[in-house]
């Protein structure tokens, strides 16, 4: 006991007495014996550079006191494996916390320390860098590439991307990437309020659309436009309208139109296979270029986060608005398609069906026979549970247009107004003098948030809308609205691995890396058209666009924003890597709106896909040639590329397509100068005189 008064005297007096001494030297208790300043230093920086690849490194240095003379720190980093060193003058904040970031570029592989020295602090900072090759920052999004070829699985192609690029940013030490890819890649999406808007917003949307489908709103607003049609020309342009009406998501698109359309084209004489490329190319293209569709929500969070992985803060719907007019590749499919119906002339192998449809209407109408058609996979969608309650699903079969014109309507006005007033909001806020247009407000607001306000409103409004008209109940509402939910759980779960590989890319430098490589090779006037080219081939791979693009944005805008600061140059990336990428959702077998298509217009495959493919592929080759390359290039401006490929569509089938049981112009030309060459030839031989042909 008395040992242990003792001891605590003894601390207490040690402890005074040094209290004491630095009361009688003003601040010396924040100097030490050298006379120099005491401060803490912390070195925030990733374990892992690339060799050759600027490291940014964090330092903050906390003082306990404020020295009124230092005009400037002088911060020395000295690296211990080639004794090179680095000074740099930094002006300390006003205040006792000075944080600034410094680049480091290791020139050796391996692990590399440095020391870390600051004027005015009595200690140093020790930290460590695992320096790996700079190519092998390029295997994660290679792996991921190559197996979303081979394997045609998008979400496991990006998850082993991101693990890749976690072992790589662990120092080879698989068991720290295990729990980097869980614990930091997979989670950090969920800490960002904007990313975790962008899922909410996809759940709600999809949750709606299944809504609108069930309480028959879809079948009723196109059974109520079917009556404007009697030929098959009106067939045709009757596909376009419902298409653009049902903008909001191209699966519900392709089954609204191929479910409600299906027997009216039949009977009208449209073939099975010009019916489903309509109903296929203006579901994919409406909904990609749609701001308010179940995509944009998906696309706007890859924009946003792709720039931020650069320090910039951008508007994803602002970006996904302002890059319409360069996704050559889509609006000139929209306007080609528009045309070939308005020209009303087919091609091979269009022009084989459409004749073969005339043949079998023909025949059966000599026997006697109705063409109608009747799809047994739509009559077979209904499922065990349905069956067991008739009274219910007779009620959730009437067609009520207005269940989907309805939210559609308050789904866009009530996301416009918000958009607008929070933009005005932000505006305001700042202080400028920023006139308050819609799309000045519109590229300020905070679009992902107005769109789930939007969505929200509309889905509370359904669900009063159809209980009330006894379709019905609340308990059935919820039910759809959770299986219209799950159907979006893959573009989701994309979304967030598209995000981890973007983040886990960032980290290793791979963006820093091939903009280093393709500075020094490649004019950055160029780069949307290598962007087209890669997209074209990854989307046909993985029969995936918004797969493709949650590949493409983490790795291409970073590199572009490294290449160049012209905001008209970030816009034709962000272009081309949304427009390219929905060649696969069009062409590719796998593509889950190929397979929709197929099946809900009742199209044999291999038919479609050769009219998909006739059609899509040289006009991918004409918009990579005459758009994203020549106006990449500044040589004319972007409506100057359509007007090119407008008029080769037009020449193409105005020459060389034709109508059933007719020549097209270019075979009765060729048949024309045929027989007149025929007929001059004869002329010349003694005793025979062959007349000219008139003109046809």
């Amino acid at each position: 006991m008395a040992r242990g008064i003792s001891f605590a005297l003894v601390l207490f007096i040690c402890c005074f007495l040094r209290g004491s001494t630095s009361d009688t030297s003003g601040n010396s208790s924040d100097i030490n014996h050298d006379g120099l300043q005491d401060c803490k230093i912390t070195v925030i920086t990733a374990k892992v550079s690339s060799r050759g690849i600027p490291s940014t490194v964090h330092v903050r240095v906390e003082r306990r006191v404020l020295d009124p003379y230092d005009e400037a720190t002088v911060f020395t980093i000295v690296s211990a494996g080639d004794n090179s060193s680095e000074t740099q003058h930094i002006h300390p904040d006003s205040g006792l916390v000075t944080e600034f970031d410094t680049q480091i570029t290791t020139h050796l592989l391996g692990r590399s320390f440095y020391n870390i020295s600051i004027s005015g602090c009595s200690e140093s900072k020790q930290f460590a860098l695992f320096s790996i090759p700079a190519p092998l920052t390029l295997l994660p999004p290679l792996l991921t590439v190559l197996l979303a070829i081979v394997s045609q699985q998008v979400l496991l192609s990006l998850t082993c991307g991101v693990f890749a690029a976690a072992l790589l940013s662990s120092a080879y030490n698989p068991v720290d990437a295990f729990i980097t890819t869980l614990n930091s890649y997979f989670i950090l999406p969920f800490l960002d309020p904007s990313k975790a808007g962008v899922i909410i917003f996809s759940c709600i949307m999809g949750g709606l659309i299944e809504l609108m489908q069930t309480s028959g709103g879809a079948a009723g607003f196109t059974n109520k436009l079917s009556a404007l049609a009697s030929t098959t020309f009106h067939a045709s342009l009757l596909t376009i309208g419902v298409s653009f009406a049902f903008f909001f998501d191209d699966y519900a698109s392709i089954m609204i139109c191929g479910r409600s359309l299906g027997s009216l084209v039949s009977l009208l004489g449209l073939s099975k296979q010009k019916f489903s490329f309509i109903v296929h190319m203006m579901a994919v293209i409406v909904t990609s270029l749609c701001p308010l569709s179940s995509w944009a929500g998906i696309q706007i969070g890859y924009i946003e986060s792709a720039f931020k992985l650069t320090g910039l803060e951008v508007s994803g719907f602002s970006y996904l608005v302002q890059s319409i007019p360069y996704r050559f590749f889509v609006i000139s499919s929209l306007l080609s398609v528009i045309v070939y119906v308005v020209i009303n002339r087919d091609i091979v192998p269009m022009i084989t069906y459409e004749e073969e449809n005339l043949k079998k209407d023909a025949k059966l109408a000599g026997e006697g026979k109705s063409a109608e058609v009747t799809s047994d996979f739509a009559s077979s969608v209904t499922s065990d549970e349905e069956a067991e309650e008739p009274k219910e699903e007779e009620c959730c079969g009437k067609e009520r247009w207005y269940n989907a014109i309805i939210p559609l309507v308050v789904l866009v006005g009530v996301s416009l107004l918000r958009m607008y007033y929070d933009g005005k909001e932000a505006i305001l806020a700042s202080g400028d003098d920023t006139p308050l247009t819609f799309i000045n407000c519109a590229s300020r607001c905070n679009s992902i948030n107005c769109l789930v306000v939007g969505t929200a409103v509309s889905f509370l409004l359904t669900l009063v809308l159809i209980p009330i008209q006894r379709i019905m109940g609340l308990a059935r509402c919820m039910t759809y609205f959770v299986d219209g939910v799950k159907s979006m759980s893959e573009p989701n779960m994309i979304l967030i691995l598209a995000w981890s590989l973007g983040e886990a890319m960032n980290d290793i430098h791979t963006s820093e890396y091939i903009a280093l490589a393709l500075g020094q090779s490649m004019p950055v006037e160029y780069f949307p058209a290598l962007i087209c080219v890669i997209g074209y081939a990854m989307s046909y791979a993985s029969g995936s666009a918004l797969g493709t693009q949650g590949i493409l944005f983490p790795l291409v805008v970073p590199v572009i924003v490294r290449l160049s600061d012209s905001e008209e140059v970030y816009l034709k990336t962000v272009a081309a890597a949304l427009s390219s990428s929905v060649f696969g959702n069009l062409c590719s077998p796998i593509a889950d709106t190929t397979i929709a298509g197929v099946l809900f217009t009742e199209c044999p495959m291999v038919d479609h896909l050769k009219v998909m493919s006739t059609f899509c592929v040289p006009l991918a080759l004409l918009t990579l040639v005459f758009g994203d390359l020549l106006v990449g290039m500044t040589l004319y401006p972007s409506y100057a590329s359509y007007l090119i490929i407008l008029l080769l569509v037009v020449i193409v089938f105005g020459v060389f397509g034709r109508q059933p049981d007719q020549e097209s112009v270019a075979c009765s030309l060729w048949k024309r100068i045929t027989k007149r060459h025929l007929g001059e030839k004869g002329s010349e031989a003694p005793g025979e005189r062959t007349p000219l042909l008139s003109s046809v």
